[in-house]
């Protein structure tokens, strides 16, 4: 990351962050562009791994290209302006996860209990719960997790969030400090010596 100083690695920060978010965006190869789709999900850590969870139809263009190469980049963003009442002199703020991982098929037979974890932590994360029905409805759908080693997700903030308690976005009246764009220009010098 060229901005080391808006970087994000902790973990509980990272995770603090996706629970803001409700949409993630999956980058799958294809020829001759890559294919993106946006994904409602679900996710968890799993040891030294982010695991993230989406179902989808049994069929279609996503799947085709998952099943040929499985290696994806996944990313989970929102955005706040500021724009005529700016706060801690910026204009807007950012939360952005970003990882890369292995997508694999849940399959419901040999695999039930983790397709049932997994639709359960989608649920979960889009403040859901499990309705009667569901479980019969769940073999017309495809469920899919997406293994992401910890040192192939980051996440990026404007205003970097130190603790859980500050990755909320600010929502109140600006706080009056001037707007100050020297970021852009100390990295402009920097990038020129």
């Amino acid at each position: 990351m060229r901005q080391k100083t808006r970087e994000v690695r902790d973990r509980e920060i990272l995770s603090a962050m996706l629970d803001q978010i409700t949409i993630l965006h999956l980058a799958i190869r294809n020829t001759p562009f890559p294919y993106i789709v946006p994904l409602n999900f679900g996710y968890e850590w799993q040891g030294d791994e982010l695991v993230f969870f989406f179902h989808s139809a049994k069929a279609g263009m996503k799947l085709d290209l998952l099943r040929q190469d499985p290696r994806v980049c996944i990313n989970a963003a929102a955005f706040i302006s500021y724009a005529g009442d700016p706060y801690k002199g910026h204009l807007h703020d950012y939360r952005s996860v970003t990882a890369n991982g292995i997508a694999t098929e849940i399959d419901p037979e040999t695999e039930h209990d983790i397709f049932m974890h997994a639709h359960e932590c989608l649920l979960h994360h889009n403040n859901r719960e499990m309705q009667p029905g569901d479980e019969a409805a769940m073999r017309f759908i495809s469920m899919w997790q997406i293994r992401c080693p910890a040192d192939m997700v980051w996440g990026k903030a404007e205003i970097v969030p130190h603790s859980v308690e500050k990755v909320p976005f600010y929502t109140g009246p600006g706080d009056g400090t001037a707007i100050s764009e020297q970021h852009i220009l100390d990295h402009a010098t920097k990038s020129a010596e």
